[in-house]
This record gives structure tokens, C-alpha cells and sequence, in this order.
């Protein structure tokens, strides 16, 4: 059986939601019907994640054009966004090129965008005459006067075929008129690595926390608007509350992230923040720890939200829009008033000195994911579009 190319563009460097999420995605992919090749507009830990999985990788630098509420430019960055769209110029060429010598029907040829900021990627693929499925994996910011947004959504709208939402409150983002193309499919787990049935204790072992510790993780590293800062003064209240209690931080952090925050008490607790950069087995970040966190201060989906579900791990995450589609307050978590480190830290102490009730949120949030984070299921809905995609106008009949 003949198979159809999928080109899966990816465009940051760095490990974290959006390319594991594909990952995840591409583990799914039904090889008998699709051939895949991974696009990365950069070098780094992002494209070796998909080397190791024996993924085909192509890496085609570019710059990063982000248009999120999570990383974006400001006023006094106006020379390097101008840097970077002049930039844009040449990687749409280079795209170009390389969607040329894809062998085969150009209407055959399903183009995947990672991420909402590729827009040059969705203008190339579409002037080479090839089918784009662009996945919008983060709300898209305002930017000044609205403009930004507007002109990203007509971006989507113009130069896409389908649109993957990973949250309803990204798909209302996007706007009424683009709502006709978009369809809801949430981040999913793979319950066969996220078994909450995983034995525990090797990263107690590893950082010398007490086998009866309880353990806070976050996994935002020292990300700002993944609640980095408010984590920090809340870890103050709680470490000093629960004296037996620890912090672990995974993620992209910078070297001093553990003494950039809150007041002098936080470098006697030192000993008791472990801060541990990028971490590739967070099944067993969960497996030992209590209670995860997500203080998030900009609304956006949470993967690690519905990978603690998938561990039968509670949660205490911020009350704001993405997030709320994940968490059924008070059933499968708690969620606290976005920003205030104080009520954060009170709802972690009340569920770490209450562990039946902690232990009744993580089973119930372990049935949530089960229903809606499924990744054959939710894996099934985008390809279910690719499909549609093939047999329409021009495709396969």
C-alpha cells in the first residue's frame, strides 16, 4: 500500500509540552498509512527526542516568530522582531525547496504545524500545493491593538486545510469565522508510561528525600508565566509549615532560580528545593511525589495537569481558563486564585496534611483522564482528519 507523507514541522529547540506532545502524537501514527519526517527549524534537545525514536529529522534553521500570551515581543524588542521577519524571508525559500523534492502528488502531502508561530511554515507549504493541518497548542496574545491576532488568525484561516485546538479555550481564540475548520482534540498520555502503578522510590533515592516526605512537584522550571515566581513565595509558607516537606522544580531553569524569589528565608530552605533542569522521566517525578502544582498566571493547557491525572496524582493548579477544562474543582483537584502565592500555599498544605482526601482527588482524577486523555482515542480524532484530507477534493477517493 502506497503511503502518504506527513512532514511534522517543529519549531522550537528547547524540551517541554509541544514537543513531547508530538511525540506522543507521532507514536500513534499508523506507519502502514503514513511515512513521517520531523522538520525541526532548530538543533537541540527537541530533535534529538525524535532521532532516538527513530524518527526521519531534518533540521531547517529559522527564527522563532512566537505569537502566544506565552512568549512574545515588546516594544523595545522591535529591532530583533525585524531581525527575525527578515529572517522569515529566507527559511520560506528554504521550506520551499524542501517541499519540492517530496516525491509523489503534491495533494497528496500532508504538511503538520506544531504550533501556532508558523506561519511562514503554512504559507510555504501551502504555495507548494500541499495539504496543512496547523495544531494551535497556545492562546494566541493580542499583541498591540488586537493586530497581532488578527493578523495571525487570517494567517490560519487563509493558509490552513484543518486546525487542531488543544483546549476550547484556545479553539474560542481563534475567532467565529475559523470556527468551521477547527476541531477540539485535547494533549493525551500514553497510560502504558503514565501507570500510577509505577514503583516509587528511585528519585526519593536520588535526592536523599526521606522515604515519608511529602513532595511537591512542579514541572514549569523557571518559566514566569508557568508560575515560577509565585511558586517560589508560596514554597516559603509551605516548606516552613510542613517541615518534613520537599520541592522539586523540573524544567528549563536558569542557575539561580532557586534564590531569585521570594525573601532571605527561602536560602535556609535550600536544602529542600531540588532543582533538577529538564527531566525525561517525569512518570517517576509523579510516582514520587504528593501533590503536583501549576500556578500558572497566563491561561494556557496543561500537560502536567493531565499527566499527574494519569498518575493518580492530586492538583493544585491555577483558576483560569484552560486549566479549568482539566480540573473539575474540588473532585479532582483544588484550584487557587491565579497570582497569590498565599492561597496557593494554603491549598498544598491542606492537601498534604489531609492525605486521604489527597488520595480521593488523584483517583478521581485518574478516571477523568481515562475518559477524556486517551491517546489512542484522542490520537484517533487528528487522524481522522488527515484522512479527510486524502479523500477530499484532490486527495484519494
Amino acid at each position: 500500500m502506497k503511503k502518504n507523507p506527513v512532514i511534522y514541522i517543529h519549531h522550537e529547540r528547547a524540551l517541554g509540552g509541544a514537543p513531547l506532545s508530538l511525540l506522543y502524537l507521532l507514536r500513534q501514527l499508523d506507519r502502514s498509512l503514513y511515512e513521517p519526517q520531523v522538520v525541526c527549524l532548530r538543533e537541540g534537545p527537541a530533535a534529538e527526542l525524535y532521532r532516538k525514536e527513530g524518527l526521519p529529522v531534518r533540521v531547517i534553521p529559522g527564527p522563532d516568530l512566537s505569537h502566544t500570551e506565552l512568549v512574545w515581543f515588546r516594544w523595545w524588542q522591535w529591532p530583533r522582531l525585524a531581525w527575525r521577519l527578515l529572517a522569515s524571508v529566507s527559511l520560506y525559500w528554504r521550506l520551499r525547496r524542501h517541499f519540492a523534492g517530496m516525491s509523489g502528488p503534491r495533494e497528496q502531502v500532508i504538511v503538520h504545524l506544531n504550533s501556532s508561530t508558523l506561519a511562514v511554515a503554512a504559507m510555504a507549504a501551502k504555495a507548494a500545493g500541499l495539504k496543512v493541518v496547523w495544531h494551535i497548542r497556545e492562546p494566541l496574545a493580542a499583541g498591540y491593538a488586537g493586530f497581532r491576532r488578527r493578523v495571525l488568525r487570517r494567517a490560519v484561516e487563509w493558509y490552513s486545510d484543518a486546525v487542531v485546538a488543544i483546549s476550547n479555550h484556545d479553539a474560542s481564540r481563534l475567532g467565529e469565522r475559523l470556527q468551521r475548520k477547527v476541531t477540539v482534540v485535547y494533549n493525551f498520555v500514553d497510560f502504558k508510561q503514565f501507570d500510577a502503578r509505577l514503583p516509587h522510590g528511585g528519585v526519593r533515592r536520588e535526592l536523599r528525600i526521606p522515604p515519608d516526605a511529602p513532595v511537591v512537584l512542579f514541572l514549569g522550571g523557571s518559566s514566569r508565566v508557568k508560575g515560577s515566581e509565585v511558586l517560589l513565595r508560596a514554597a516559603e509558607f509551605i516548606l516552613t509549615r510542613v517541615r518534613t516537606a520537599h520541592l522539586i522544580i523540573a524544567g528549563e531553569s536558569d542557575p539561580d532560580f532557586n534564590l531569585r524569589a521570594g525573601s532571605g528565608a527561602l536560602e535556609s530552605l535550600r536544602p529542600k528545593i531540588h532543582v533538577l533542569g529538564p527531566r525525561l522521566d517525569v512518570p517517576s517525578l509523579l510516582a514520587d511525589s504528593n501533590v503536583l502544582v501549576f500556578p500558572s498566571i497566563t491561561p494556557h493547557f496543561a500537560r502536567p495537569v493531565i499527566e499527574a491525572a494519569a498518575m493518580a496524582r492530586p492538583v493544585v493548579a491555577s483558576d483560569i481558563d484552560g486549566v479549568r477544562e482539566l480540573v473539575a474543582r474540588n473532585e479532582t483537584g483544588v484550584l487557587a486564585a491565579p497570582g497569590d502565592f498565599k492561597d496557593l500555599a494554603d491549598k498544598v498544605i491542606d492537601l498534604l496534611q489531609d492525605p486521604p482526601r489527597a488520595f480521593r482527588l488523584g483517583q478521581q482524577g485518574l478516571a477523568m483522564a481515562r475518559e477524556r486523555f486517551d491517546a489512542g482515542r484522542n490520537a484517533a480524532a487528528t487522524f481522522v482528519l488527515y484522512a479527510k484530507l486524502l479523500s477530499g477534493p484532490g486527495g484519494e477517493g
